[in-house]
């Protein structure tokens, strides 16, 4: 019963007994008044009658067995269904880059709590459902870095992630969280037949890519909450679905002047971004007013209006500047007396909690921004901020697992993976593509002699000055353990063979020096032309290493080149 109208009910209750019982008074003053309290009884007695009846809401226990606070689950809606599945599809694409023969799955808290649910995977080894409970589900809840486990080390656990077969026991999995407004709701499991083959740079990556979906889960959440009827918001909304992960971020820029455009009304529009030094920003974008900006000066955030976009995380608002701001300028000092702003709107874009872009709206006139407009300002920066955080994590992640970790070179997967789309545009193009295949001779000889440091060093400086004596169209790679690989792009091995032999003689040349050890190394080099040697990727890879071979049984520190001589095929022509 509501309370209110209980003491109602008390009070008139005591009045009545006053004026009808006790004590009895007479008139006709006390008359009127006991017409007006039985007619406000009766009144009473109606809506009591006639309300709706009390909702009495059940009391919620809390669970004594619950080991670890989550978000009871997340429901992908209809109209985001597409976002989610392409989540997923970039998932498996980056675990597959990172090792193709890992076996990967994504899997989400279910509405219970009580259970994780697969959402999809690279190959049917995982179950359906893992309790929450599941040990090795909590280890990987409660770590912010990928935790490896192996099958013989989690007993019972293991069982309850992949579907029954036999184990050799070196089997191991590797697990990252996935977080949603920083509770744990699901986590990516990655499962290798063999301990050893997880190096830790694939720690490091999983890492990321549970940060890279944690993150997308704040975008799809942001598509869920901005899917309002507003048109305006609406397409705040659908500057999240349109972006490419992959696209450059100028684009973006781009998006949100054509959104600023149809939201508001101003004179100027710029976007900045923070230097790398942190006292300095660039105006990336500008629209509107012109002449007041130059795009490739650095301006300083200490001595500007617009600096104190960067100097705080809240929003600046001003219907009079000059009057509200002790600085003489807007970009720098003295400017507004030429270009003469009254009005601002600026909203901070941060990006893991540090403020990296701001964007700003000016009037020349004074003027008072409406809630409305800083509002939207406001939700177009966070959307800002989310896709520029979400790009910059996939990025990280693809050039991660793209380039050895040592010298910094194209790895064997990525390297072949240019080597066919070049292989497809010289064909179309009709170009010659010469390719080189570079070893260290004896190189074992220092590894055993000065350790695996010292080798290190060596690989990495043959890798600077290969880089350094190619052209930047030219495609490095670090093919083996201590082989490198070129593709020198549409050219001929006659032309090559001068620019392959500077190479080997800057090796020969180089002192390498390490902890007062110095050393000298040489290299083998042998070429391939395509199409003139062959038009086969993989022929054109046995030629030239065949090339190579040859240039080491002639004692190594030459450049061989693979020939046809009469009627064999696996003759070589070899330069000094």
């Amino acid at each position: 019963m509501n309370v209110n109208r209980l003491i109602t009910a008390a009070i008139l209750a005591l009045v009545c007994f006053l004026l009808f019982v006790y004590p009895d008074p007479q008139g006709d003053l006390y008359t009127i008044l006991r017409y007006i309290a039985f007619g406000l009884l009766i009144v009473i007695l109606y809506q009591f009658t006639t309300s709706d009846p009390d909702i009495y809401e059940p009391e919620v226990k809390p669970s004594v067995e619950q080991k670890t606070s989550v978000s009871p689950g997340l429901i992908i809606r209809e109209e985001i269904h597409d976002q989610y599945e392409q989540l997923l599809k970039m998932v498996f694409n980056m675990v597959i880059a990172i090792n193709e023969n890992y076996k990967a799955a994504f899997f989400m808290l279910d509405g219970s709590g009580n259970h994780l649910t697969i959402q999809s995977s690279t190959k049917d080894v995982f179950k359906e459902l893992i309790p929450t409970e599941n040990e090795v589900i909590q280890t990987i809840f409660f770590q912010q870095e990928a935790v490896l486990f192996q099958q013989t080390d989690v007993g019972g656990n293991w069982v309850d992630l992949f579907v029954e077969k036999s184990w050799r026991g070196s089997e191991c999995v590797l697990g990252a969280r996935v977080l949603y407004k920083n509770a744990p709701v699901g986590c990516i499991l990655v499962q290798a037949d063999h301990f050893s083959t997880i190096q830790e740079r694939d720690r490091n990556l999983l890492t990321s890519l549970g940060s890279f979906v944690s993150l997308s889960m704040v975008k799809l959440d942001n598509i869920e909450k901005l899917s309002l009827d507003n048109f305006f918001h609406y397409q705040i909304a659908n500057l999240l679905n349109s972006m490419d992960i992959q696209s450059e971020v100028r684009g973006l820029y781009k998006k949100v002047r054509d959104l600023c455009r149809s939201f508001f009304n101003y004179d100027k529009l710029t976007i900045s971004e923070i230097q790398t030094d942190g006292e300095h920003y660039k105006v990336v974008l500008e629209d509107g007013y012109s002449g007041d900006v130059d795009p490739e000066k650095l301006y300083s955030i200490s001595k500007s209006i617009h600096g104190r976009g960067f100097r705080s995380d809240e929003t600046m608002e001003s219907s009079d500047s000059t009057a509200d701001y002790y600085e003489t300028g807007r970009f720098e000092e003295g400017d507004l007396e030429e270009h003469k702003f009254n009005s601002i709107l600026a909203v901070p874009v941060l990006i893991n909690d540090n403020v990296k872009y701001c964007i700003a709206i000016e009037k020349q006139q004074s003027y008072n921004f409406i809630v409305s407009d800083r509002n939207l300002l406001e939700l177009l920066a966070l959307t800002f901020g989310s896709m520029v955080s979400w790009q910059q994590q996939y990025w990280k992640m693809h050039e991660n697992a793209m380039h050895d970790g040592l010298t910094g070179l194209l790895n064997h997967k990525a390297f072949m993976d240019r080597f066919n789309e070049e292989i497809s545009r010289a064909k179309r193009h009709q170009h010659s593509i010469v390719l080189s295949i570079l070893d260290l001779d004896s190189f074992k000889l220092i590894n055993d002699t000065y350790g695996h440091l010292y080798g290190d060093y060596v690989i990495r400086e043959v890798a600077n000055i290969i880089k350094e004596r190619v052209r930047n169209i030219d495609i490095v790679g670090r093919y083996g353990g201590e082989e490198y690989s070129i593709l020198l792009i549409n050219t001929d091995i006659d032309k090559i063979i001068p620019v392959a032999q500077r190479i080997i003689d800057a090796i020969a040349n180089f002192s390498f020096s390490m902890k007062n050890v110095d050393v000298r190394i040489t290299t083998s080099c042998g070429l391939a032309e395509y199409p003139k040697d062959t038009d086969q990727v993989n022929e054109l890879i046995i030629k030239a290493d065949a090339a190579m071979y040859k240039a080491k049984s002639k004692g190594g520190n030459l450049v061989s080149k693979y020939s046809v001589i009469g009627s064999r095929t696996n003759g070589m022509e070899t330069t000094t």
